[in-house]
């Protein structure tokens, strides 16, 4: 018997832990907004200032809680969830795009979107929910949101501190609402049944996104860092940083054992708790970004009582909301943190006058005997005794698909790694320049293929892969700051790092397999590497032109080497030893691409803030949002493929070939992130065909990667949609070559989507069969 309508919008319990593709793009959103945050409490100090930024931090946090709530309670598969998930994170963009003059000129702009959203998503709710209990839940949120709208309406016009009052009134009306339970005189509260959300996917969410929240941290300070002299004090100072957000990130999910979805099943009430009290942490998380940008921008310099108070104020938040989370969420006695706010504040009049690295660095001791006192605590039953190194790092996944938090974290370094790759080819188009953005873009794609298959034969909940999984990312952000001068003063620094990201790991590994039979397939990957560092440190020490051709053949060099199984004599290669779980590393893939995806609305939505409000550039900004969601879409299509499955029953070679597709894939969200931030600066202005060449090269490359992954991965027979698109679009450049940026993306978006409905319709057959 067919499901009704409401039956398919609801979710339903199978596999409630896993999160959908387009929750995890709508979440990088959110650092897009914290990054705007960072950005205003960096040229604002002031109390006021500081008041109207927490304001704002609020009103984004409680969308992405709205978001993460409407993703809980319906089935995230179907196509309205979907829509209306796309439209709220459209909105979360303009609404940060909002925040640098959201009490000036912005000001409606950010409250009208803010209203129309919230009430727009519940207006929608409350028609496809008919004949459902929870349709008069919806009904009584929608009065309250009808009623906070007023202040937030008011306030959008009126000088700044009417408005920061109207709108903390709003705010706090918002609260006082939810802790009641939003009444409403003549409407029922729906039963507790129809309001729980489903502990283990909301607990992975919440998970999700403090994890993706570290990422404005490594994307600020990388950034700050790119942009500076890298000398030697500025280096100390970003791994200061680098570390302090690995404790932050180790902080969080200390002591081990608490069951956060445990907990919110028993407890559906206290899933609400944990959304209000994460914002105090997410505070923390901002300022903290902020005071790394004053460090590594004057590490030893000039010494303002303001900028020590603010490197010290992030940690002292952020350890508030560790002591709050655990006291009211799982209510245990959080002494730990509370006593490192009391060192903090006991010792702060003392450092005021240091310079931000002194600050930072006791900041940070600080912050790592909270997490050494956290690591001997463990909760609930232990786990058996792992017995040797050796068997920690090779014990079986207790599910494949799940990537652990160290991954994800990991891979968010891409989204800095990805920006500084798409400024360089921005800065110059010439085709030396080309050519060396793509060498170094292979590195940064190889270092973090390396490092994705290393968590695949490997446990990365051991602690010892753990550790060397930071330590790869650490130099992998020194690679991604020396991007820009690679092929000048910086070459040395970023061959030196990719060497040492590649020979580190092995030395790591190859000594804890002593005596294994898969020790002999970490050495063939170690020689290898070796023999490839060579050519990268040489070539640094050599002119541009012979450094770019050195550099080719050491890519050349890994790449194939990893084709081929990295063969060397006398070395033992059994095709087993070179499998990875299919499930996991599909998963890897996917996410990767997704994060991609996410540089691209980042560099858009930094760009449209920087640029105004007209309506043009609203309209350029929606087209290059609009490619970023139809990249993704066609990346999930035809459905019923699946990544896993192929490389699980396939040989070894065809994961290496999935990690050249992807590449693909990424580089093309590279050039598309290019192009997307010269169409929002010159949407109707001047036009040159190099810029219009990077547009239509964006959507190209998406075209030709997206159909090289079908056939050579699924084995489609008849890749005739993306062939016809790329004639379609070839039929219309010359057309093109004259037109504004707004018209020429404005057409590809077209044959996009095209090219998306198309697929839509494609059923899927045995592999042999496969249409793409």
């Amino acid at each position: 018997m067919a499901d009704t309508r409401l039956e398919r919008l609801l979710r339903k319990p199978g596999r409630p832990r896993e999160i959908s593709f387009l929750e995890l793009f709508f979440d990088l959103v959110i650092i897009f907004a914290l990054t705007q945050l960072s950005g205003r409490f960096l040229h604002n100090f002031g109390w006021e200032d500081t008041v109207q930024t927490l304001i704002l931090l609020a009103a984004i946090w409680s969308l992405w809680v709205a978001a993460a709530h409407l993703t809980d309670w319906f089935n995230p598969d179907e196509p309205y969830v979907r829509a209306l998930t796309v439209v709220s994170m459209f909105a979360v963009l303009l609404v940060a795009a909002a925040v640098p003059n959201a009490f000036g000129k912005h000001g409606f702009v950010f409250a009208g979107v803010y209203v129309a959203i919230n009430l727009g998503r519940q207006l929608a709710n409350i028609w496809m929910l008919r004949g459902h209990p929870l349709q008069e839940q919806m009904v009584r949120t929608a009065v309250w949101f009808g009623v906070t709208a007023v202040p937030w309406l008011v306030g959008a016009f009126l000088p700044a501190t009417p408005r920061l009052v109207c709108w903390s009134v709003a705010v706090l009306l918002e609260q006082v609402s939810i802790a009641l339970g939003r009444p409403v005189p003549g409407l029922r509260e729906a039963g507790v049944e129809h309001l729980r959300l489903v502990g283990d996917h909301i607990a992975e969410r919440y998970r999700q996104i403090f994890i993706i929240s570290l990422g404005v941290l490594i994307l600020d300070s990388g950034i700050s860092l790119s942009t500076t002299r890298l000398d030697i004090v500025r280096l100390l100072a970003f791994a200061i940083a680098f570390a302090n957000a690995v404790l932050l990130l180790w902080s969080w999910f200390l002591p081990r054992g608490l069951d956060l979805a445990n907990t919110i099943d028993q407890q559906p009430r206290r899933a609400l708790r944990t959304a209000h009290i994460q914002v105090v942490g997410l505070a923390g998380i901002v300022v903290t970004a902020m005071g790394d940008q004053i460090l590594i921008a004057h590490p030893l310099g000039e010494t303002r009582a303001v900028w020590s108070a603010g490197i010290l104020a992030g940690p002292f938040l952020f350890l508030a909301g560790r002591a709050i989370y655990a006291w009211i969420i799982f209510h245990r006695p959080a002494w730990r943190a509370p006593v490192g706010m009391l060192v903090i504040a006991g010792i702060s009049p003392g450092l005021l006058m240091l310079p931000p690295l002194a600050v930072a660095v006791v900041a940070n001791l600080v912050l790592l005997a909270v997490v050494l006192s956290y690591r001997y605590i463990r909760l609930g039953p232990r786990r058996a005794a792992s017995g040797s190194r050796l068997e920690g790092l090779l014990r079986k996944r207790e599910r494949p698909r799940e990537i652990s938090f160290h991954e994800l974290f990991f891979d968010l370094a891409m989204i800095f790694a990805l920006s500084r790759l798409s400024q360089r080819v921005l800065n110059d188009y010439g085709l030396v320049n080309l050519a060396e953005t793509l060498v170094l873009f292979c590195a940064v794609w190889w270092v973090w293929v390396a490092t994705a298959w290393s968590t695949d034969w490997f446990n990365p909940e051991e602690p010892y892969l753990q550790r060397l999984i930071i330590g790869i990312m650490f130099a992998g952000l020194l690679m991604a700051a020396a991007v820009p001068n690679a092929f000048g003063e910086h070459g040395l620094l970023f061959a030196c790092a990719y060497a040492a990201i590649h020979l580190g790991r092995g030395l790591a590994i190859v000594p804890v397999l002593r005596g294994h039979p898969l020790q002999a397939r970490s050495a063939r990957v170690l020689i290898w590497f070796s023999i490839s560092a060579v050519l990268w440190v040489v070539g640094a020490l050599l002119p541009p032109l012979p450094q770019l051709a050195l550099w080719a053949v050491a890519v050349a060099v890994d790449g194939a080497s990893a084709w081929f199984g990295w063969p060397v004599p006398r070395l033992t290669r059994p095709q087993a030893h070179l499998r990875v779980i299919g499930e996991h590393i599909a998963e890897r893939y996917r996410q990767v691409y997704i994060i991609a995806l996410g540089e691209l609305v980042l560099v858009s939505g930094l760009t449209y803030s920087g640029t105004g409000f007209d309506s043009i550039r609203t309209l350029a900004f929606t087209i290059a949002f609009a490619n970023a969601v139809l990249m993704l879409w066609s990346y999930f299509l035809p459905r019923g493929r699946d990544l896993g499955t192929v490389v699980n029953t396939t040989a070894p070679r065809i994961a290496v070939a999935a990690s050249y597709c992807h590449g693909l894939m990424v580089a093309a969200a590279v050039v598309t992130a290019v192009g997307a931030e010269m169409l929002i600066r010159r949407p109707l202005g001047e036009t040159r065909v190099a810029w219009i060449m990077v547009i239509i090269a964006g959507v190209v490359l998406h075209i030709i990667a997206r159909t090289v992954y079908g056939v050579v991965m699924f084995e489609a027979r008849r890749p005739w949609r993306g062939p016809v698109a790329l004639c379609v679009i070839a039929a219309i450049t010359p057309g093109l070559l004259a037109a504004p940026l707004l018209v020429v993306a404005g057409a590809l978006n077209v044959v996009l989507l095209c090219l998306v409905l198309s697929y839509r319709s494609a059923k899927v057959d045995p592999p042999a069969a496969v249409s793409t």
